[in-house]
């Protein structure tokens, strides 16, 4: 192909314009913003929604550990992410393997135009599980499980398994389930029912919070002869500060731990907030996490309802198929004396020799 120099210069040119927009250069993190107390209560009564339709199912090989049932946001707005972690623990207190974690999002469709062109216009939901986060095994692992999120407008009154969405931690030769689909437009309604912008760095503590909160509870008094351990619902969202600090902003977290005993009809919480420093590069600095103190009301937000003793604590991240034992920064709801509601560590400490010190 021939080309005169007016022409080869122009194709510089077009070149050095795709390259302006194809290789932007990065600056600073988009940092967390303040929220109001609506927006906090928003995204709580959310998740909990969430968690009212959802489930994680153990096999058939289940060795009685105790496990937690996690959701957050995964994306700006309307995306959610979940974690399932069956624990190396069982519900004596005995450590019986390493921790396994089945890692998942959920997200909408972003057209409504359905293969039949007279049903109602409506959004795919899909969950699919992330398989890099994921720890996957056989079915006759006694780390198998699911996680089942009902779609529909009435998941009380919804008895049709097909409307279900499923998958699971086994492998593709077991015959595991990586992804599912479905409508609802029960699910939209929550998925749409705040409306969030979170930053980046909101959007990387999330996941590292599900990924190194550890929490203990109790059925009663962990002095009790007959005490055992129990299962664990839980949210991590934002609260509403995030105030300028030297070098950064000072922003709050908020996890709520609903302890989950056999033939409970009601579930109570235990809230806790965490302030923590970040960098304008993006990087999780010191941090102080606190139990929110007890209801006054059973109406009353963001505080603790709980009774049972529970341990929260912040452990390094570990690689799969690995158990853990170590010094961990860690608070306590209803504990004896001498358990601190409230303790100051550094995530450059806790993160240290990993990746994810910063988005």
């Amino acid at each position: 192909m021939k080309s005169t120099s007016s022409s080869a210069a122009t194709g510089l040119l077009l070149f050095a314009g795709l390259a302006a927009f194809c290789f932007p250069s990065r600056a600073g993190a988009q940092l967390p913003k303040p929220l109001t107390a609506e927006q906090v209560a928003c995204n709580a009564d959310q998740l909990r929604a969430m968690l009212g339709r959802s489930a994680a199912i153990f096999g058939p090989f289940y060795d009685d550990r105790t496990a937690t049932f996690l959701f957050t946001f995964g994306a700006p707005s309307r995306d959610l992410g979940g974690i399932a972690l069956m624990e190396q623990t069982d519900k004596n207190g005995d450590v019986v393997g390493p921790e396994h974690l089945l890692s998942f999002s959920i997200s909408p469709s972003r057209s409504k135009l359905l293969r039949n062109p007279e049903r109602r216009q409506l959004n795919t939901i899909y969950l699919l599980r992330d398989r890099p986060g994921s720890d996957l095994g056989r079915l006759e692992d006694a780390y198998a499980m699911a996680v089942v999120v009902d779609p529909t407008l009435e998941p009380l009154k919804n008895d049709d398994p097909n409307t279900l969405l499923v998958i699971d931690n086994l492998t593709p030769e077991e015959g595991g389930i990586a992804g599912d689909s479905k409508v609802g437009r029960g699910l939209i309604q929550i998925l749409d029912h705040c409306a969030n912008n979170f930053s980046e760095v909101d959007l990387h503590v999330f996941n590292v919070l599900a990924r190194t909160v550890r929490a203990t509870a109790y059925t009663g008094r962990r002095s009790d002869n007959d005490v055992t351990l129990l299962h664990k619902l839980a949210s991590v969202y934002r609260g509403e500060q995030a105030a300028v600090i030297s070098g950064g902003v000072r922003t709050t977290y908020r996890i709520d731990l609903f302890p989950v005993g056999s033939g409970q009809a009601d579930l109570h919480r235990v809230s806790l907030e965490m302030a923590i420093d970040i960098g304008t590069d993006g990087s999780l600095g010191d941090a102080t996490l606190r139990v929110l103190p007890a209801c006054a009301s059973a109406a009353d937000r963001h505080c603790t309802s709980a009774t049972v003793e529970v341990d929260v604590s912040v452990i390094r991240p570990m690689f799969g198929n690995q158990t853990w034992s170590q010094p961990a920064p860690t608070v306590c709801a209803n504990g004896p004396a001498g358990c601190a509601s409230e303790v100051s560590f550094s995530f450059a400490d806790t993160l240290a020799g990993t990746t994810w010190l910063q988005p």
